[in-house]
């Protein structure tokens, strides 16, 4: 649903005896440079004794002035003296791709197809006026929809210390590929529908073969690696929160060569396997780490799912705008 509100001119008396509203300046935090280089839109809905649900910023792009070291948007809309505000805000500044949804209380956004190469994050501030200190700036925490999901694929430096091994193909199937986000600024909840449409992840090894690190297993499941780096063939991922389970499973499947100490061929394997059931949540980090041990087993030897907070300077962080 398409907001159908209108939008409030403030008239020149409020414009004399009342400040602007402003968005102040940047604190350092990753992923900072991003909403600098592309702005962020902003709606504002105004609730007082007057009016309810006047929107009277309407997707405003707002922009970041390097000299002045501020945020700037244009027409300027001002406080107004007992009065409820409500700030969204999403970044990147996207003329359409935002729907505001006024009787359900929400900004909508829809993804058709993933993984993204855009970091797609939104924020809410509500200010009363007749409590709140009005000539402050607006505080915008932004925070990531999307969920981030790498792959990691080592073989076992128990088993193979001295052995080689080379990816030639992996494949990751049955990922959800789009959906419905929603955030409802009301009650401060979001929620993701994914859509039934599936995708499939390929990356084929150019000159058929990447060699991968060796990693050991310690007796209390986590990892110690060799010194070499393993395969990541997707890097990470920003795809659409969702839940794996056995009604939606994710697939893996990885064709590769083993070359054992002093043997004179290569033997080739293909393994296949389920990621664990689990809950891709947004705003987080998951990285799998697949351990190869044995062609023979065509088994995955161990699976780790390393949850955490996205806020590491490689991909982002909570972007606070105050």
């Amino acid at each position: 649903m398409v907001c159908s509100c209108k939008t409030i001119e403030i008239d020149a008396p409020m414009t004399e005896t009342l400040p602007a509203i402003e968005f102040s300046n940047v604190s350092t935090k990753a992923a900072l440079n991003e909403i600098q280089d592309d702005g962020f839109g902003v709606w504002a809905l105004l609730d007082n004794a007057t009016v309810t649900d006047e929107l009277i910023l309407n997707n405003a792009e707002v922009t970041y002035n390097s000299a002045a070291g501020s945020w700037k948007y244009s027409p300027l809309r001002y406080w107004i003296d007992e009065s409820v505000f409500t700030f969204l805000a999403a970044y990147p500044y996207d003329e359409s791709a935002y729907k505001l949804d006024p009787g359900n209380s929400s900004l909508n956004l829809t993804l058709s197809e993933t993984p993204s190469k855009v970091d797609y994050m939104m924020a809410t501030n509500m200010t009363d006026t007749s409590v709140e200190d009005y000539s402050r700036t607006v505080d915008l925490k932004f925070k990531h929809i999307l969920t981030s999901v790498g792959l990691n694929i080592w073989r076992d430096g128990g088993k193979h210390q001295n052995d080689q091994m080379r990816i030639k193909k992996v494949t990751l199937s049955n990922i959800r590929k789009g959906g419905t986000y929603t955030s409802t600024y009301t009650s401060n909840t979001d929620l993701w529908e994914p859509s039934n449409e599936k995708l499939t992840l390929e990356k084929v090894y150019e000159g058929g073969s990447k060699d991968i690190g060796a990693v050991t297993v310690k007796e209390d499941g986590t990892l110690e690696p060799g010194g070499s780096k393993p395969a990541d063939p997707f890097n990470d991922m920003m795809l659409i929160p969702q839940t794996l389970d056995e009604s939606s499973p994710v697939s893996l499947k990885i064709q590769y060569e083993l070359k054992r100490q002093n043997a004179a061929d290569w033997e080739t394997a293909e393994l296949e396997a389920v990621l664990p059931s689990f809950t891709w949540e947004p705003s987080r980090r998951y990285t799998y780490n697949v351990v190869l041990s044995s062609v023979t087993d065509i088994t995955v030897y161990y699976i780790q799912t390393k949850v955490d907070p996205w806020g590491t300077p490689q991909v982002g962080g909570t972007v606070i705008i105050k």
